[in-house]
Protein backbone atom coordinates (compact mmCIF):
# COMPACT_ATOMS: atom_id res chain seq x y z
CA UNK A 1 0.00 0.00 0.00
CA UNK A 2 1.41 3.38 -0.93
CA UNK A 3 0.26 6.07 0.40
CA UNK A 4 1.55 9.97 -1.25
CA UNK A 5 0.98 12.63 1.04
CA UNK A 6 0.75 16.32 -0.86
CA UNK A 7 1.31 19.95 0.41
CA UNK A 8 -0.42 22.28 -2.06
CA UNK A 9 1.63 25.42 -4.22
CA UNK A 10 0.16 28.56 -2.80
CA UNK A 11 -2.25 31.01 -4.93
CA UNK A 12 -2.77 34.30 -4.85
CA UNK A 13 -6.02 36.03 -6.33
CA UNK A 14 -4.63 38.69 -8.53
CA UNK A 15 -1.68 39.67 -6.50
CA UNK A 16 2.04 38.87 -8.31
CA UNK A 17 4.54 38.35 -5.33
CA UNK A 18 8.06 39.78 -6.44
CA UNK A 19 9.54 36.60 -5.34
CA UNK A 20 8.93 33.30 -4.18
CA UNK A 21 6.76 32.90 -0.91
CA UNK A 22 8.03 31.73 2.63
CA UNK A 23 7.65 28.03 3.65
CA UNK A 24 7.48 25.82 6.19
CA UNK A 25 7.81 22.44 7.05
CA UNK A 26 4.35 20.86 6.13
CA UNK A 27 4.87 19.33 10.15
CA UNK A 28 1.05 18.10 10.17
CA UNK A 29 2.16 15.63 7.24
CA UNK A 30 4.92 15.22 8.97
CA UNK A 31 3.44 14.01 11.95
CA UNK A 32 0.71 11.83 9.55
CA UNK A 33 3.94 10.37 7.85
CA UNK A 34 5.45 9.13 10.63
CA UNK A 35 2.18 7.61 12.31
CA UNK A 36 1.48 5.48 9.30
CA UNK A 37 5.31 4.46 8.97
CA UNK A 38 4.97 3.03 12.63
CA UNK A 39 1.92 1.17 11.66
CA UNK A 40 4.42 -0.32 8.44
CA UNK A 41 2.63 1.92 5.53
CA UNK A 42 4.94 2.87 2.60
CA UNK A 43 5.13 6.95 2.81
CA UNK A 44 5.92 9.89 0.62
CA UNK A 45 5.79 13.37 0.96
CA UNK A 46 5.08 15.65 -1.97
CA UNK A 47 5.97 19.45 -0.75
CA UNK A 48 4.68 21.51 -4.25
CA UNK A 49 5.51 24.78 -2.26
CA UNK A 50 8.78 24.07 -1.36
CA UNK A 51 11.48 24.49 -4.35
CA UNK A 52 14.80 25.75 -5.20
CA UNK A 53 14.18 28.24 -7.54
CA UNK A 54 11.14 30.54 -7.37
CA UNK A 55 8.22 29.80 -10.20
CA UNK A 56 4.97 31.25 -10.97
CA UNK A 57 2.27 30.08 -13.45
CA UNK A 58 -0.88 32.51 -13.88
CA UNK A 59 -3.82 30.72 -14.24
CA UNK A 60 -6.76 33.47 -15.09
CA UNK A 61 -6.71 35.60 -12.20
CA UNK A 62 -4.63 34.20 -9.83
CA UNK A 63 -1.13 33.60 -9.34
CA UNK A 64 0.44 30.16 -8.55
CA UNK A 65 3.45 29.82 -6.24
CA UNK A 66 5.34 26.47 -6.27
CA UNK A 67 6.03 22.95 -8.35
CA UNK A 68 4.41 23.34 -11.84
CA UNK A 69 1.61 21.33 -12.23
CA UNK A 70 3.09 18.92 -15.10
CA UNK A 71 5.83 18.22 -12.33
CA UNK A 72 3.30 17.58 -10.10
CA UNK A 73 1.81 15.16 -12.21
CA UNK A 74 5.08 13.64 -13.45
CA UNK A 75 6.07 12.77 -9.57
CA UNK A 76 2.55 11.16 -8.83
CA UNK A 77 2.81 9.07 -11.88
CA UNK A 78 6.20 7.77 -11.09
CA UNK A 79 5.19 7.29 -7.52
CA UNK A 80 1.91 5.33 -8.30
CA UNK A 81 0.28 5.71 -5.21
CA UNK A 82 -2.92 3.76 -3.78
CA UNK A 83 -4.12 6.58 -1.92
CA UNK A 84 -3.20 10.56 -1.99
CA UNK A 85 -4.10 12.53 0.69
CA UNK A 86 -4.00 16.73 0.38
CA UNK A 87 -3.57 18.73 3.17
CA UNK A 88 -5.75 22.01 2.93
CA UNK A 89 -4.74 23.78 5.91
CA UNK A 90 -5.45 27.84 4.87
CA UNK A 91 -7.42 29.97 2.31
CA UNK A 92 -4.19 30.54 0.21
CA UNK A 93 -4.08 26.60 -0.59
CA UNK A 94 -7.68 26.39 -0.99
CA UNK A 95 -7.68 26.59 -4.98
CA UNK A 96 -4.73 24.37 -5.31
CA UNK A 97 -6.14 21.54 -3.71
CA UNK A 98 -9.04 21.49 -5.82
CA UNK A 99 -6.24 21.43 -9.09
CA UNK A 100 -4.09 18.79 -7.54
CA UNK A 101 -7.49 16.92 -6.93
CA UNK A 102 -8.02 16.69 -10.35
CA UNK A 103 -4.29 16.01 -11.36
CA UNK A 104 -4.64 12.89 -9.47
CA UNK A 105 -7.55 11.55 -11.34
CA UNK A 106 -5.83 12.21 -14.57
CA UNK A 107 -3.53 9.81 -13.27
CA UNK A 108 -5.60 7.45 -12.56
CA UNK A 109 -8.89 6.59 -9.97
CA UNK A 110 -6.82 6.98 -7.16
CA UNK A 111 -8.65 7.65 -3.60
CA UNK A 112 -7.99 11.18 -3.09
CA UNK A 113 -8.14 12.15 0.70
CA UNK A 114 -8.39 16.15 2.00
CA UNK A 115 -7.84 16.77 5.55
CA UNK A 116 -6.64 20.11 7.39
CA UNK A 117 -8.22 23.10 8.85
CA UNK A 118 -9.91 24.37 6.17
CA UNK A 119 -11.38 20.84 4.68
CA UNK A 120 -12.43 20.59 8.46
CA UNK A 121 -14.32 23.91 8.49
CA UNK A 122 -16.28 23.50 4.69
CA UNK A 123 -16.24 19.48 4.53
CA UNK A 124 -19.27 19.80 2.00
CA UNK A 125 -17.80 22.14 0.03
CA UNK A 126 -14.89 20.24 -0.43
CA UNK A 127 -16.55 17.12 -1.33
CA UNK A 128 -18.89 19.24 -3.91
CA UNK A 129 -15.73 18.82 -6.41
CA UNK A 130 -16.00 15.29 -7.56
CA UNK A 131 -12.22 14.48 -7.79
CA UNK A 132 -12.24 14.69 -3.52
CA UNK A 133 -13.61 11.39 -2.13
CA UNK A 134 -13.37 12.22 1.39
CA UNK A 135 -12.93 14.20 4.05
CA UNK A 136 -10.65 14.21 7.50
CA UNK A 137 -12.03 16.20 10.12
CA UNK A 138 -10.26 17.23 12.60
CA UNK A 139 -6.78 15.64 14.40
CA UNK A 140 -5.74 13.33 11.24
CA UNK A 141 -3.72 10.58 12.30
CA UNK A 142 -5.64 7.73 13.42
CA UNK A 143 -8.82 8.74 10.74
CA UNK A 144 -6.19 8.46 8.10
CA UNK A 145 -4.75 5.43 8.93
CA UNK A 146 -8.60 3.53 9.60
CA UNK A 147 -8.98 4.97 5.69
CA UNK A 148 -5.68 2.92 4.42
CA UNK A 149 -7.33 0.18 6.31
CA UNK A 150 -10.87 0.12 4.60
CA UNK A 151 -9.32 1.02 1.47
CA UNK A 152 -6.79 -2.52 2.02
CA UNK A 153 -9.23 -4.51 3.43
CA UNK A 154 -11.82 -3.66 0.09
CA UNK A 155 -14.08 -2.11 3.30
CA UNK A 156 -16.89 0.60 2.92
CA UNK A 157 -16.13 3.93 4.13
CA UNK A 158 -19.14 5.26 4.01
CA UNK A 159 -19.04 5.45 8.19
CA UNK A 160 -15.64 5.90 9.50
CA UNK A 161 -15.40 8.30 12.55
CA UNK A 162 -14.29 11.55 11.83
CA UNK A 163 -14.97 11.92 7.84
CA UNK A 164 -17.15 13.64 5.37
CA UNK A 165 -17.81 11.27 2.45
CA UNK A 166 -20.70 11.62 -0.88
CA UNK A 167 -23.16 9.22 -0.12
CA UNK A 168 -26.06 8.61 -2.98
CA UNK A 169 -25.20 12.75 -3.93
CA UNK A 170 -25.56 14.32 -0.44
CA UNK A 171 -22.33 14.63 1.63
CA UNK A 172 -22.81 12.53 4.81
CA UNK A 173 -20.66 13.75 7.87
CA UNK A 174 -19.67 11.00 10.03
CA UNK A 175 -19.50 11.04 14.11
CA UNK A 176 -16.45 12.65 15.42
CA UNK A 177 -13.59 10.78 16.56
CA UNK A 178 -12.01 11.27 19.76
CA UNK A 179 -8.81 13.07 20.39
CA UNK A 180 -5.60 11.31 20.95
CA UNK A 181 -5.07 11.64 24.92
CA UNK A 182 -1.59 11.38 25.13
CA UNK A 183 0.30 13.10 22.26
CA UNK A 184 3.69 11.81 23.51
CA UNK A 185 2.66 8.82 21.48
CA UNK A 186 2.71 10.30 18.51
CA UNK A 187 6.35 9.54 16.75
CA UNK A 188 7.66 13.26 15.83
CA UNK A 189 7.52 14.42 12.13
CA UNK A 190 9.18 12.54 9.42
CA UNK A 191 11.88 15.31 8.61
CA UNK A 192 13.01 12.64 6.83
CA UNK A 193 10.53 12.91 3.82
CA UNK A 194 10.86 16.25 3.92
CA UNK A 195 13.43 18.68 1.97
CA UNK A 196 14.74 19.64 5.03
CA UNK A 197 17.83 21.85 3.43
CA UNK A 198 15.46 23.74 1.49
CA UNK A 199 13.19 25.07 4.66
CA UNK A 200 16.47 25.49 6.54
CA UNK A 201 18.08 27.60 3.84
CA UNK A 202 15.40 29.12 2.68
CA UNK A 203 16.65 32.88 2.53
CA UNK A 204 13.01 34.56 3.32
CA UNK A 205 12.82 32.49 6.17
CA UNK A 206 15.78 32.66 7.52
CA UNK A 207 16.54 36.60 7.60
CA UNK A 208 13.71 36.97 9.78
CA UNK A 209 15.92 34.62 12.23
CA UNK A 210 18.40 36.03 15.15
CA UNK A 211 20.79 32.92 14.76
CA UNK A 212 20.05 30.63 11.60
CA UNK A 213 19.21 28.22 10.20
CA UNK A 214 15.91 28.14 11.89
CA UNK A 215 13.43 24.76 12.55
CA UNK A 216 10.19 24.91 13.26
CA UNK A 217 8.11 22.55 15.77
CA UNK A 218 4.81 22.17 17.60
CA UNK A 219 4.68 21.35 21.27
CA UNK A 220 1.14 21.44 21.69
CA UNK A 221 -2.38 21.16 20.18
CA UNK A 222 -5.66 23.32 20.59
CA UNK A 223 -6.35 26.16 22.40
CA UNK A 224 -8.73 26.77 25.41
CA UNK A 225 -10.04 29.97 23.95
CA UNK A 226 -13.01 31.42 22.30
CA UNK A 227 -11.71 34.47 20.38
CA UNK A 228 -14.21 35.84 17.32
CA UNK A 229 -11.90 35.59 14.75
CA UNK A 230 -10.11 32.24 15.27
CA UNK A 231 -11.48 28.90 13.30
CA UNK A 232 -9.33 26.52 15.30
CA UNK A 233 -11.71 25.33 17.89
CA UNK A 234 -13.71 24.14 14.27
CA UNK A 235 -10.33 21.23 14.48
CA UNK A 236 -9.06 21.13 17.96
CA UNK A 237 -12.50 21.85 19.48
CA UNK A 238 -11.81 23.62 23.13
CA UNK A 239 -9.33 21.32 24.05
CA UNK A 240 -5.68 21.82 24.68
CA UNK A 241 -3.04 19.17 24.62
CA UNK A 242 0.14 19.61 25.32
CA UNK A 243 3.00 16.96 24.95
CA UNK A 244 6.18 16.70 28.19
CA UNK A 245 8.92 18.80 28.48
CA UNK A 246 10.95 15.73 27.52
CA UNK A 247 9.60 15.22 24.76
CA UNK A 248 9.92 19.00 23.48
CA UNK A 249 13.09 19.37 24.19
CA UNK A 250 14.33 15.51 22.97
CA UNK A 251 13.08 17.46 19.57
CA UNK A 252 15.00 20.45 19.78
CA UNK A 253 17.94 18.07 20.51
CA UNK A 254 17.67 16.31 16.77
CA UNK A 255 17.08 19.35 15.26
CA UNK A 256 20.02 20.78 16.10
CA UNK A 257 21.97 17.47 16.00
CA UNK A 258 21.19 16.15 13.26
CA UNK A 259 20.12 18.96 11.25
CA UNK A 260 21.94 21.81 11.98
CA UNK A 261 19.14 23.97 13.53
CA UNK A 262 20.35 26.62 15.93
CA UNK A 263 17.09 28.29 16.36
CA UNK A 264 13.69 26.95 17.28
CA UNK A 265 10.32 28.77 15.83
CA UNK A 266 7.47 27.08 18.43
CA UNK A 267 4.28 27.37 16.05
CA UNK A 268 1.67 26.41 18.23
CA UNK A 269 -1.68 28.07 18.93
CA UNK A 270 -0.88 28.37 22.85
CA UNK A 271 2.64 27.36 23.58
CA UNK A 272 2.61 28.49 27.23
CA UNK A 273 -0.87 27.90 28.50
CA UNK A 274 0.41 25.62 30.97
CA UNK A 275 2.74 27.76 32.77
CA UNK A 276 4.66 25.00 34.77
CA UNK A 277 5.05 23.08 31.30
CA UNK A 278 6.44 26.20 30.02
CA UNK A 279 8.67 26.51 32.94
CA UNK A 280 10.13 22.49 32.44
CA UNK A 281 10.60 22.95 28.77
CA UNK A 282 12.97 26.43 29.49
CA UNK A 283 14.76 24.27 32.64
CA UNK A 284 15.72 21.49 30.28
CA UNK A 285 17.24 23.33 27.38
CA UNK A 286 19.42 25.28 29.93
CA UNK A 287 20.74 21.96 31.42
CA UNK A 288 21.16 19.99 28.48
CA UNK A 289 23.41 23.16 27.26
CA UNK A 290 21.60 23.49 23.71
CA UNK A 291 22.78 27.02 23.42
CA UNK A 292 19.87 27.48 20.71
CA UNK A 293 17.94 30.54 20.10
CA UNK A 294 14.07 30.29 19.95
CA UNK A 295 11.11 32.76 19.26
CA UNK A 296 7.21 32.30 19.06
CA UNK A 297 6.00 33.66 15.80
CA UNK A 298 2.50 32.20 15.71
CA UNK A 299 1.64 34.05 18.97
CA UNK A 300 1.95 33.53 22.76
CA UNK A 301 -0.64 34.85 25.29
CA UNK A 302 0.83 37.91 27.54
CA UNK A 303 -1.51 36.94 30.27
CA UNK A 304 0.46 33.78 30.87
CA UNK A 305 3.71 35.42 31.58
CA UNK A 306 5.24 36.76 34.82
CA UNK A 307 9.03 37.66 35.43
CA UNK A 308 10.02 34.33 36.36
CA UNK A 309 8.91 32.79 33.62
CA UNK A 310 10.15 35.80 31.20
CA UNK A 311 13.39 35.24 33.40
CA UNK A 312 13.86 31.37 32.29
CA UNK A 313 12.81 32.21 28.86
CA UNK A 314 15.47 34.62 28.15
CA UNK A 315 18.32 32.54 29.53
CA UNK A 316 17.28 29.29 28.03
CA UNK A 317 17.36 31.16 24.37
CA UNK A 318 13.94 33.29 24.03
CA UNK A 319 15.25 36.45 21.96
CA UNK A 320 11.98 37.47 20.31
CA UNK A 321 7.80 37.37 21.86
CA UNK A 322 4.89 37.64 19.53
CA UNK A 323 1.93 38.58 21.29
CA UNK A 324 -1.69 38.45 20.47
CA UNK A 325 -3.04 41.73 21.99
CA UNK A 326 -5.29 42.47 18.69
CA UNK A 327 -6.82 45.22 20.02
CA UNK A 328 -6.56 48.30 22.02
CA UNK A 329 -10.08 49.28 22.95
CA UNK A 330 -11.83 47.39 25.78
CA UNK A 331 -15.25 47.72 23.65
CA UNK A 332 -13.98 45.93 21.06
CA UNK A 333 -12.16 43.52 23.58
CA UNK A 334 -15.18 42.14 24.67
CA UNK A 335 -16.79 41.61 21.11
CA UNK A 336 -13.55 39.54 20.35
CA UNK A 337 -13.30 38.00 23.57
CA UNK A 338 -10.35 38.72 24.90
CA UNK A 339 -10.92 40.19 28.31
CA UNK A 340 -8.18 37.83 29.87
CA UNK A 341 -5.70 40.73 28.61
CA UNK A 342 -5.27 43.25 31.23
CA UNK A 343 -3.95 45.92 28.77
CA UNK A 344 -2.20 48.27 31.45
CA UNK A 345 -0.45 44.78 32.95
CA UNK A 346 0.25 44.03 29.09
CA UNK A 347 2.04 47.28 28.70
CA UNK A 348 4.31 46.61 31.84
CA UNK A 349 4.88 42.87 30.83
CA UNK A 350 6.28 44.26 27.03
CA UNK A 351 8.70 46.90 28.82
CA UNK A 352 9.82 44.38 31.47
CA UNK A 353 10.83 42.10 28.27
CA UNK A 354 12.11 44.74 26.45
CA UNK A 355 14.14 45.44 29.68
CA UNK A 356 15.71 41.92 29.32
CA UNK A 357 16.78 42.41 26.05
CA UNK A 358 14.29 40.41 23.86
CA UNK A 359 12.33 41.46 20.99
CA UNK A 360 8.25 42.46 21.21
CA UNK A 361 5.69 42.62 19.03
CA UNK A 362 2.38 42.01 18.55
CA UNK A 363 -0.92 41.83 16.11
CA UNK A 364 -3.65 43.91 16.16
CA UNK A 365 -6.81 43.84 14.33
CA UNK A 366 -9.06 46.59 12.90
CA UNK A 367 -12.56 46.40 10.93
CA UNK A 368 -14.77 44.67 13.29
CA UNK A 369 -18.47 44.58 12.43
CA UNK A 370 -19.37 46.91 15.04
CA UNK A 371 -16.40 49.06 14.94
CA UNK A 372 -16.10 52.53 14.46
CA UNK A 373 -13.88 55.18 13.97
CA UNK A 374 -12.82 56.37 17.17
CA UNK A 375 -12.39 52.88 18.35
CA UNK A 376 -9.72 52.01 15.59
CA UNK A 377 -8.25 55.07 16.64
CA UNK A 378 -7.91 53.64 20.49
CA UNK A 379 -6.40 50.76 19.06
CA UNK A 380 -3.77 52.47 16.83
CA UNK A 381 -3.04 54.82 19.59
CA UNK A 382 -2.60 51.99 22.29
CA UNK A 383 -0.72 50.13 20.27
CA UNK A 384 1.82 53.51 19.59
CA UNK A 385 1.81 53.72 23.46
CA UNK A 386 3.20 50.68 24.08
CA UNK A 387 7.03 50.27 24.04
CA UNK A 388 6.59 47.17 21.44
CA UNK A 389 9.45 47.24 18.89
CA UNK A 390 6.85 45.90 16.06
CA UNK A 391 3.34 46.03 15.32
CA UNK A 392 1.22 44.50 12.32
CA UNK A 393 -2.23 45.38 11.69
CA UNK A 394 -4.44 43.05 9.94
CA UNK A 395 -8.10 43.59 8.67
CA UNK A 396 -11.02 41.34 10.01
CA UNK A 397 -11.85 38.75 7.47
CA UNK A 398 -15.41 37.09 8.17
CA UNK A 399 -13.37 33.53 7.85
CA UNK A 400 -15.72 30.23 7.56
CA UNK A 401 -15.66 28.63 10.80
CA UNK A 402 -15.17 31.60 12.83
CA UNK A 403 -17.47 32.93 15.16
CA UNK A 404 -17.16 36.45 12.98
CA UNK A 405 -18.21 34.88 9.84
CA UNK A 406 -21.89 34.51 11.88
CA UNK A 407 -22.36 37.84 13.03
CA UNK A 408 -20.95 38.89 9.61
CA UNK A 409 -23.36 36.79 7.78
CA UNK A 410 -26.24 37.52 9.94
CA UNK A 411 -25.62 41.85 9.68
CA UNK A 412 -25.64 41.34 5.50
CA UNK A 413 -21.67 42.13 6.09
CA UNK A 414 -20.67 39.36 4.35
CA UNK A 415 -18.81 39.88 1.09
CA UNK A 416 -20.75 39.01 -2.43
CA UNK A 417 -19.24 37.35 -5.01
CA UNK A 418 -16.64 33.93 -4.91
CA UNK A 419 -15.76 33.52 -1.66
CA UNK A 420 -12.19 32.28 -3.02
CA UNK A 421 -11.21 35.02 -4.56
CA UNK A 422 -12.05 37.45 -1.58
CA UNK A 423 -10.83 35.15 1.19
CA UNK A 424 -7.26 34.80 -1.04
CA UNK A 425 -6.83 38.30 -1.54
CA UNK A 426 -4.66 38.52 1.38
CA UNK A 427 -3.92 42.43 2.84
CA UNK A 428 -7.26 43.58 1.67
CA UNK A 429 -10.12 44.62 3.44
CA UNK A 430 -13.24 42.22 2.44
CA UNK A 431 -16.45 43.61 3.41
CA UNK A 432 -17.24 46.87 5.60
CA UNK A 433 -18.54 47.42 9.05
CA UNK A 434 -21.78 48.99 10.17
CA UNK A 435 -20.23 51.98 10.33
CA UNK A 436 -17.53 51.91 7.89
CA UNK A 437 -16.79 51.34 4.08
CA UNK A 438 -13.58 48.06 3.30
CA UNK A 439 -12.06 51.31 1.39
CA UNK A 440 -11.88 53.40 4.72
CA UNK A 441 -10.40 50.42 6.38
CA UNK A 442 -8.36 49.74 4.12
CA UNK A 443 -6.92 53.32 4.19
CA UNK A 444 -6.50 53.16 7.94
CA UNK A 445 -4.46 49.64 7.61
CA UNK A 446 -1.91 51.53 5.37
Amino acid sequence: MRILLINPYQTYYRVKLEGQPMFDEPLGLGYLASYLINHDYEVRILDTLAIENVNVEQDGDYFNYGMKKKDIKRAIKAYNPDIVGITSMYTLHSKAVHDIAKIVKEVKNILVVVGGSHASILPSWILSDKNIDLVVIGEGEETFLDIVKHLEKGRSMTKIPGTAIRKKGKVKINKPRPFIKDIDSIPLPARHLLPMNLYLNDWYRQRMAMKPPRANMITSRGCLFNCVFCSIHSVWQHSWRGRSPESVVDEIEILVKKYGAKEIAFQDDNVSLNRNRMESICDLIIERKLNIRWCTPNGIAIWTLDKKLIDKMKKSGCYKLTFGIETGCLETQKFVRKTQINLKKAKKIIKYCNKKGMWTHSAFIIGFPYETLEQIRETINYAISTDLDMVTFWIATPYPGTDLYNVCKKENLLPTGNMLEWMAAVDKAACNTKHLTAEKIQELRN
